[in-house]
């Protein structure tokens, strides 16, 4: 199914999830949704999960690095291996270790997870900061240049497509963390992260079994700080290739990736609309959201 808004990119409809349509790639999304339950995974995959604008790139690139043991940026796009925006069969001809991600809904995922196959890092951050960069984000896309921050959360708020799949999104992954606690999954706060960035790569090298000694782990911390992480995307012209087209200005992946940007941005109403829908929401699931350092 898909659906043109007046203003917007159009979009495609699979098990009631929007994806913007500019995500296909060789296949229709149904299929490629399909194909990727059905991808084999390798013992040593990496699998990074996170909603919109929680800190994806920025965990894949200290993977990434903790993975090759050296401080090295990735010459190409986090979207280069991003599951549902991708040819899969390039994934499927990557060497290993493989370092992937993705922002699917965890009943979307390659259905080998649940045989413990490779490892999972899932990565969350508090949602008045996602809405703030959501909206930052999308509205650089074409057709977008009109859409307001309460059009955005108010979708947010009320989980209507295509921007509120945030609270279906995390009470699923919460379901799915607490069913199978035997699975090798790694949850990581974006706030935590920012707060103390070295002792968070010593916590993901000991998921990972990587042999990171202090020095390395310290050398990765700073080389994926954000100011430094976002001035290497801008060297290598990283853009978002999904809404970027060569009659609009490219559509940049950073901005400011600081905690607490939502206070600069929100209205009091606003907040408070997003905080009745957390605690509605999201009663009972184990996350611990931070909206300030």
């Amino acid at each position: 199914m898909e659906r043109t808004e007046n203003e917007g990119p159009p979009l495609v409809e699979v098990e009631g999830m929007w994806f913007f349509k500019t995500f296909e790639t060789n296949r229709p999304m149904k299929e490629q949704i399909d194909y990727i339950r059905g991808l084999d995974l390798r013992d040593d995959d990496v699998l990074i999960c996170a909603f919109a604008k929680s800190g994806t790139h920025w965990t894949w690139e200290v993977v990434s690095m903790l993975m090759a043991g050296k401080v090295e940026y990735r010459k190409q796009a986090k979207e280069t291996v991003m599951l549902e925006a991708v040819e899969l069969e390039g994934v499927e001809s990557l060497p290993s270790p493989r370092v992937l991600n993705t922002h699917l809904p965890v009943n979307m995922l390659p259905r080998q997870v649940k045989d413990k196959k490779g490892r999972i890092i899932f990565v969350y951050r508090n949602p008045k900061d996602i809405v703030v960069s959501f909206y930052f984000h999308v509205s650089q896309a074409p057709g977008c240049s009109t859409l307001t921050l309460q059009e955005v959360e108010e979708t947010f708020s009320t989980e209507r497509p295509p921007f509120g799949t945030f609270f279906k999104y995390m009470k699923e992954w919460d379901a799915f963390i607490k069913e199978n606690p035997d699975l090798p999954i790694f949850k990581a706060s974006y706030e935590d992260m920012k707060e103390d960035p070295v002792g968070s790569v010593r916590e993901l090298s000991e998921f990972l079994g990587v042999n990171a000694p202090p020095e390395l782990c310290a050398a990765i911390a700073d080389a994926c700080g954000f100011q430094k992480l976002k001035h290497a995307a801008e060297k290598m012209k990283e853009i978002s290739p999904h809404f970027s087209r060569p009659d609009n200005p490219p559509v940049k992946l950073f901005r400011r990736g600081e905690v607490g940007d939502w206070k600069n941005h929100l209205t009091v109403a606003q907040s408070e609309r997003l905080e009745a829908a957390i605690n509605e929401q999201l009663d009972g699931c184990d996350f611990n959201f931070r909206y300030t350092l």
